[in-house]
C-alpha cells in the first residue's frame, strides 16, 4: 500500500453526508490538487485510512480558512 502527503488538507463532506474525505495538494505531483476516496478511520495524529487501503499523512495544519468559506 502507498502512503500519500497531502499539504494545505481540509476535510471534505462526501455525496450524502455519508462519508468524508480529505483534499489537500500531493506533494509528489507538484502540489496537484486531489481528494481521497472515504476515510473509514485514523490511524495516527495526522494519518487516515481510506476505503481503498491508501494511507493519507496530512502534512502541516487544516485549511480551515477554505473549510469556513464553504461552510
Amino acid at each position: 500500500q502507498k502512503n500519500v502527503c497531502l499539504t494545505s488538507w481540509r476535510i471534505k463532506v462526501m455525496d450524502g453526508n455519508t462519508a468524508i474525505c480529505v483534499e489537500g495538494k500531493r506533494k509528489d505531483m507538484k502540489d496537484l490538487s486531489w481528494h481521497s476516496n472515504a476515510i473509514m478511520e485514523r490511524v495516527a495524529h495526522n494519518k487516515v485510512k481510506t476505503s481503498s487501503g491508501s494511507i493519507y499523512l496530512l502534512q502541516g495544519n487544516i485549511d480551515s480558512a477554505s473549510m469556513r468559506k464553504e461552510g
